[in-house]
C-alpha cells in the first residue's frame, strides 16, 4: 500500500525544481500549502479515470475495497460533466495503447494504474504513477502515461534542453528498476502526456540505455547535491512552484538584479538588450504577484500597511428567494422568467423602475462580496471587516 501522503521533498511532480536547486529539497518538504479545488479536481479525475479503465478492461483492484464505478462517481466532491469529459478521454487513451501494445506482443500486456513507485535513494521518496504499460512488443517497451488537468502546457521532453520530462523519467527508471527489471527485458521507453484541457497530447521515446543515462547524469548529481550539509540555491525559472521562494535569497537577488537592470527609460535598450531581457520577464512579474499575494495575505491575517486596505474585489446581488419574486413579478403583469431562468437584476429593475424595484423586490436581495484584495486608502470601496482567526491562511 502507498504512503497516506507523498513525500514532499524528492516528489517527482517537483522533480524540475530539486533537479535544478538542492535547497529546495529543504524548503518543500514542510510545505503544508492547503489543498485548491484545481489540485482535489484533479486528484478525483484521475480516481474516475482509473475506474473507467478498470470496469473497460475488467481489471479488479485487490488492494483496496472494490467499489462500483457508480460508488465511485458519488463519492467524487466536484463532479461534473467536464470531468467526466476528461476521464473518459483519458481512459480511452489508455485502452487504446492498452490495445495497440497488445495486438503487437506474444503475451499480454502488463497494465499497472495509479502505482505508488519508490524511489530508493531515499526513504521518503517516491510517488504515484498515473499509468505504467509494459508489452514484449519490439524486445520489451514501457510506456509511461501521465494526466495533466491544468491549463499550463506540458511535454514530455523539454522544449528548451531537449532532455525528457523529468517527472516522468523518474517513473520511468523506478518503474523499470523497482518493478520490471527482474521480470522482463526492455528495450524502449515512451513518455506520454495527456492533456485534454488545452487539447495537448504528446510523446517522446528513448531507449533504456538513454533512460539510464539520464539518471546517471542527471537524477544522481542532483541527489547528491541534496545530501551535503550546506545547501546550495539556485534561483530559475523553475522558483515559481517552489513553497520556499518567499523566504529564499537567491530568488530575491535575481528579481532584484532584473529589477535593476530595466531601471532606466525603454527606448534606451538596444534590440539586443531588449532580447536578453525579455525572457527574464516573465519569472520577474511571477515575483510581482508574489510579494503581493505576501502582503495580501499578511493584511487577511491581521496586518495593517501603511496606505493600504483590503477590500472586496467585486461585489454582486443575488436573488435570495426566487419563488417569492416569481411571485411578485406575476403580480405586477410581469413574465417573470426568460427561456428556462428568473429575469436578470437588471431586467426586473428596467420593467419595473427603480423605485418600484427597490420597493417590491430590494428585501430579496443579498450582496455577495468576492475575495479581498490590497488596494491604495484612497479608493472609494469600503475597507473589509477582517476576522483574524476566519482569514488566516
Amino acid at each position: 500500500m502507498p504512503p497516506a501522503t507523498h513525500s514532499k521533498k524528492y516528489s517527482p511532480s517537483k522533480s524540475h525544481i530539486w533537479i535544478r536547486c538542492p535547497l529546495s529539497t529543504l524548503l518543500n518538504q514542510s510545505d503544508e500549502s492547503n489543498e485548491t479545488a484545481a489540485s482535489r479536481f484533479g486528484t478525483e479525475c484521475h480516481a474516475l479515470g482509473e475506474a473507467l479503465i478498470r470496469k473497460a478492461l475488467g481489471i479488479k483492484n485487490y488492494d483496496e475495497e472494490e467499489k462500483t464505478l457508480e460508488e465511485t462517481i458519488k463519492s467524487l466532491t466536484l463532479y461534473d460533466e467536464d470531468m467526466q469529459a476528461i476521464a473518459d478521454g483519458y481512459a480511452n487513451e489508455v485502452i487504446q495503447i492498452f490495445d495497440y501494445h497488445k495486438s503487437l506482443s506474444f503475451e499480454k500486456p502488463i497494465l499497472f494504474l495509479e502505482q505508488y513507485i519508490t524511489m530508493p535513494f531515499d526513504k521518503t521518496a517516491g510517488g504515484t504513477l498515473d499509468c505504467g504499460i509494459y508489452s514484449d512488443h519490439d524486445g520489451g517497451t514501457i510506456e509511461i502515461i501521465d494526466l495533466k488537468t491544468g491549463r499550463k502546457p506540458v511535454y514530455a521532453k523539454d522544449l528548451e534542453t531537449g532532455e525528457p520530462n523529468s517527472q516522468l523519467a523518474l517513473y520511468a527508471i523506478y518503474f523499470y528498476e523497482t518493478v520490471i527489471k527482474d521480470l522482463y527485458p526492455v528495450k524502449n521507453v515512451v513518455l506520454r502526456i495527456h492533456q485534454p484541457v488545452i487539447n495537448n497530447s504528446n510523446e517522446t521515446k528513448l531507449t533504456i540505455e538513454e533512460l539510464m543515462a539520464f539518471k546517471e547524469k542527471v537524477v544522481v548529481p542532483a541527489v547528491l547535491k541534496t545530501k551535503v550539509n550546506k545547501l546550495e540555491a539556485c534561483a530559475g525559472n523553475h522558483c515559481e512552484y517552489c513553497a520556499g521562494r518567499h523566504v529564499c535569497t537567491a530568488y530575491n537577488d535575481l528579481n532584484l538584479r532584473i529589477a535593476t537592470t530595466i531601471s532606466r527609460p525603454i527606448d534606451g535598450f538596444t534590440d539586443g538588450e531588449i532580447e536578453m531581457i525579455l525572457p527574464k520577464l516573465e519569472g520577474f512579474r511571477k515575483y510581482v504577484e508574489d510579494l503581493i499575494e505576501y502582503a495580501t495575505t499578511k493584511a487577511k491575517e491581521g496586518h495593517k500597511w501603511k496606505g493600504y486596505k483590503l477590500v472586496p474585489s467585486k461585489v454582486s446581488r443575488k436573488i435570495n428567494n426566487e419563488e417569492k419574486v416569481k411571485e411578485l413579478l406575476e403580480k405586477e403583469g410581469i413574465p417573470p422568467l426568460t427561456p428556462g431562468k428568473l429575469l436578470g437584476i437588471t431586467e426586473m429593475t428596467k420593467k419595473l423602475g427603480k423605485g418600484r424595484f427597490e420597493e417590491l423586490i430590494g428585501p430579496y436581495i443579498v450582496l455577495q462580496e468576492s475575495s479581498l484584495v490590497l488596494v491604495p486608502e484612497s479608493d472609494p470601496r469600503k475597507e473589509a471587516i477582517i476576522n483574524k482567526e476566519e482569514n488566516k491562511q
